[in-house]
Parts: C-alpha cells; structure tokens; sequence
C-alpha cells in the first residue's frame, strides 16, 4: 500500500501534517526523509492547486522492486480521457550546496549536506523510474496507463541551470526541469497534461493497483544485486521462502544449527529464482560481519561459459557477489547456493559441502541429456546425504511483461491448461518473411542495444575457425538472411550489443534481453495434433548434445525445453519467424489467439 490523496484534500495542510498523514503508510523513514516531505511536498501541492487540478491524486514513495523510491507521482486523465502518471523528482537542493563530481569512475553530483553523498544528476534518475515502469507495471506494460516524467528543483536558482548540463551531462535534457521561479511554467506545463474536470478515480486505481513485475536474472540489473542484494524488495511468494530460511541461518549463525538443509526453489523464467538466492545471501552477510571478505558461504553456476564472461564484465572486482562453478568448490561452508541447478551433470561431494543448500531450478529447462538436475534427483540425494529436503514454488511471473504469455506457451508445448488469460504482455510478432523480421530486429536495435537473435544449433558452426565465414543462410540457396553464431570469445561484448550473430540455447539460459528474434527451424514442427522432433537436425552440428543422449532419453523433451528457453529471453518484444507452415499456424492459434 501507498500514500496516495487528492491534492485538494492536501492543499493547506502544513508539512508536519503531511508527514503525520505519510507516517501511517511508511515505517522507519529517517529524518532526511521525513524533512523531504515536511518541505517540498507542499511546494508540490501549492504549483498543482495553482494549476487549477486540485482533482489530481498525488502517490508518494512508489517503491521500485528493483530499488528506488519514486519521491512523487501525479495521476489523472488528459482532456481526452487518457490516463497518466508523471513521475515527479523532488530535490532541496541549491546551487551552493551540490558540485559537479566527475571522477568517481562516472560523472556524479555531490551534495553537500551535513553528511555529503553523491547522487546522481536528477534527470537520469527519473529516466531510471520512469523505464522501471514502462518496463514493469503491469497497467504501463498493457498500455492502460502511460508514464512521464519531470523535476523540480525548488530551491534552485533559475539563472543557475546550466550547472546541469555541463561536460558529460550536456546531452541531458532537462526541459523538463523546473526550479525556484519557474512555478509558472511548472503549472502551465501540468495543464498541458491533465484536464481540470476528470473524475481521475480509474487513472489512481491503475497506478496504485497495478502488479510490477521485475525480472530473473536480467544481466543489466546484476551489478546492483550482487552490490547491494538487500535492496532488492521481495514478493509474497519470495517473502515466504525467506520467512522458512531466516531461523535456519540465525541459528547457524549462533553456533545452534546441528541439523542440515536443502531448500529447492523451483520456477520458471522469471519468477525471481537468483533474486531469492541473493537476498539469502546478504541475509547470511549481515548476521556474519566479516571484513576480509572470506565468509562460507558461495554462489555457484554448472559450467556456463556465456553466463560466466556476462558475470565478470559486469561485476565490479572490487564489490559484490562473485560467481565460482559448483565444480571448483572445496572445502566445507554454512551456506551453498546452486543457481541454474537443473544444469548439473553429477551429483559431486560440492553439492553437499554446506550446512544449507539452496538449490534454484527448473526441470522445463534441462536441454542436454546428461542434465540431471531435477526436483525429484535432488530430493533422493538429500534423503542420501542426511539432509532435511524442503520444497518451494515460484509460480508469480516476474520478468516484464510476462503475464499469459508463459501460459500460452507452455500450453502450446507442453498441453498444459490454464485459468486465467491477461494478454500475451509482450509484443510478438510473426513474420512470413525473414527479411520482415530482419527489418523490425534492425529497428529495435536502432531504439536500444538490448536486441539478440536466437535460433536452434541448425546450422554448423564454421565462423568458429574461420572469422570470414557466414554459418546461417536462408534459403541455403541464394540466400537474403546471412548471420554467424554467437563469438567463442569475448560474448560479453556480443551480449552488449549484437544483432549481426545469432545466440543458440548456451548463450540463453540465464540471459534476458528487450527484444528477440528468434529463427524456429524444422527440428521441432507440429503436425496435426502432436509435435515432431528431427533432433539429427541438431545433433550433427551439436557434439554437445548429441554426446549427452542416450537410449533412455526423451528426445522430444529436451526439444520442448531448448525451445521454451530461447522463447522465453524476450522481455518487451518477440519476432519468430517459421521455416514451417504448419508450425507457424499451430502458434498463431495457440499463443496470438488467431484462428
């Protein structure tokens, strides 16, 4: 729940008031905070009822799931009955007391407070909201509600403005940003946006209502967890799971833990796997202070090349988490966590060297034969090894804009039935011809960097020896769609920004991206009323998979979840394009509802 009223209902009530009113939502806000509200709050209030909208409702303190607070949020209806929602930054500050601070590894504002900190410039900040939304309310990623964003600075002198677009942030924008004297123009600009006369009730119940959602493991996101894991709020579901293990690790932490744990965590993409891992993490930090940084505990990954090099170009060597492989782990620790724990292809004495494991998988995305990490695998080996086996479900899809799309999808491959179906969430986009999606992959890339093609390992890899080489071709003959695969080397830089080479399923796991295009060849087709496998499509040019089938291995499956995984990297938009007709039919009437 948040603080949300109708201005009119807050016009004229002082800044001790509003804090009265603010503590009934808000526990432990410091006395930064409290100041916060108790003065710019009814600056705020004062512009909006001098812009004759004393019909808005004003929400304060959203809190980002992925961190952060929204400092104020306006929401209401245009003269056309829109809805919106104007993410407001408020600041204190003045001239005087903030410096423009560029060495600090980025450009910084340090503000010169009784205890000076450094933040960052305002306008960034808001784009860093307003993107969270976009990206993650669930009536914003719909589209029922749309999202903007402003500043105001109101203690900032006017003439002064230009201190915020100097040297590296003279690229800012900031004609959105209103300081002391400009109430004016703040007014006028509101009136611009909302009409005076809605009713606005809908337009509040959207934004205070509404679900967010945030994402697994998406790798933009991963330097902020593994710096700070515990600003990463969780959810009910979440909140749970770590209502059972807080006990454990208090106990442990007392020397009074005698007995051994595994805790498994089973979900699909997107249900907040690695954020659970790493909030037990910073859990088991703050009851072990430790400056040298050698606790005993670790978080652990099966082999995985891709997510690997990702972790270590993202990762501060100086902070934060660091990623190992189960396989190197030695010694004895109070606390193992195994992320991507379906990958595993022996059950090692690793798995067993802590007091608490915490087990994160999914048995829908093993993809090799020799991948043993199943839910039912793991309980027969903590029954074996003397530990106490607890079970726990992430059902909630979290990664953005995933809302039936999953169940669509799981529905298409697997048969499973659901209840309830909110939209795919998602865009996705089918294309007849491969030059279309290429075309809509290019536009995408032109808007941001977060855009991958993926495709099944159909094609061989020949770039791999040969640099010049061009592994897929399509048609194979005359070809108008030429790619290489993914680089051997450096797939940091590839998954920064890359649509000239195509991911296959080794470079997908654990990965989400804004956009994917994604090539769905004939190895998996359906046909009438069941799917189809033609794994030796695969398995030629795949040693990996083809040396980790055996008689006993369900070929269609592994199929099934290869496919699943690859669809399910895209977190704002999917174009697929079908090498078959009659698969592509199957889709469009399973998952886009088109008959």
């Amino acid at each position: 729940m948040i603080f949300n009223e109708l201005v009119s209902n807050l016009y004229g009530l002082s800044g001790e008031e509003i804090v009265r009113r603010m503590e009934m939502f808000y526990d432990e806000n410091s006395d930064a905070e409290k100041n916060s509200w108790r003065v710019s709050l009814p600056k705020l209030i004062e512009v909006v009822q001098r812009a004759g909208l004393g019909n808005l409702y004003l929400a304060t303190e959203y809190e980002l799931p992925a961190g952060g607070r929204i400092d104020a949020t306006l929401i209401g209806d245009d003269e056309n009955g829109n809805h919106h929602a104007l993410v407001i930054e408020l600041k204190q500050w003045s001239r005087g007391g903030v410096e423009y601070y560029p060495n600090n590894g980025f450009p910084a504002i340090k503000v010169n407070a009784a205890n000076p900190y450094l933040s960052r410039h305002p306008v960034n900040q808001t784009k860093e909201y307003t993107d969270a939304l976009v990206s993650n309310h669930s009536n914003v990623v719909n589209g029922k509600l749309d999202v903007l964003g402003c500043q105001y600075l109101h203690n900032f002198e006017p003439g002064e403005k230009s201190f915020f677009v100097q040297d590296d942030y003279s690229d800012v924008d900031i004609s959105n940003m209103f300081v002391m004297g400009e109430e004016g123009a703040f007014a006028d600009y509101l009136k611009s946006m909302f009409s005076s006369t809605a009713d606005n009730e809908e337009a509040k119940s959207l934004f205070v209502e509404g679900e967010y959602v945030t994402t697994e493991m998406d790798m933009e996101i991963i330097n902020k967890i593994t710096e700070s894991p515990d600003n990463i709020p969780l959810w009910h579901d979440q909140s749970k799971i770590l209502d059972y293990i807080m006990p454990l690790l208090k106990r442990q932490a007392e020397g009074k833990l005698t007995s051994k744990h595994m805790i498994l965590i089973a979900g699909a993409a997107g249900t907040g796997k690695t954020i659970v891992g790493f909030r037990i993490l910073a859990k088991y930090w703050r009851l072990h202070p430790n400056s040298k940084n050698d606790y005993r505990c670790k978080y652990t990954l099966p082999q995985s090349r891709t997510i690997r090099q990702v972790l270590d170009g993202l990762c501060n060597d100086e902070a934060g988490i660091r990623a190992v492989f189960l396989d190197s782990v030695r010694g004895q620790h109070d606390l193992l966590v195994i992320d991507e724990a379906h990958r595993i292809t022996e059950f090692s004495n690793a798995i067993s060297s802590a007091q608490i494991v915490i087990v994160l998988q999914d048995d829908r995305q093993r993809v090799r034969g020799n991948e043993i990490g199943t839910k039912a695998n793991f309980k027969n080996f903590a029954v074996k090894k003397g530990y106490r086996f607890t079970e726990f479900p992430l059902d909630y899809q979290k990664r953005s804009g995933l809302e039936s799309y999953v169940d669509r999808l799981d529905k298409l491959l697997y048969g499973d039935e659901y209840q309830k179906d909110i939209g795919l969430g998602i865009d996705v986009k089918v294309y007849d011809d491969i030059q279309d999606l290429e075309r809509w992959m290019n536009d995408c890339h032109n808007s941001t960097s977060s855009a991958k093609y993926y495709a099944s390992y159909c094609w061989a890899w020949k770039s791999r020896r040969n640099p010049t080489e061009l592994d897929i071709k399509i048609p194979e003959i005359n070809p108008v769609f030429q790619k290489q695969w993914n680089p051997w080397d450096d797939q940091y830089r590839w998954y920064l920004d890359s649509i000239d080479k195509v991911g296959c399923i080794y470079t997908a796991q654990g990965l989400g991206f804004d956009y994917v295009g994604f090539i769905w060849s004939d190895d998996l087709v359906w046909r009438k009323d069941h799917w189809e496998e033609n794994i030796q499509l695969v398995t030629k040019f795949d040693s990996q998979l083809r040396g980790s089938i055996n008689a006993n291995t369900n070929k269609l499956d592994l199929l099934l979840n290869i496919y699943r995984v690859m669809l399910t990297r895209a977190k704002k938009g999917l174009g697929i394009w079908f090498k078959d007709e009659e698969t592509k039919q199957h889709f469009k009437e399973v998952c886009l509802l088109e008959r």
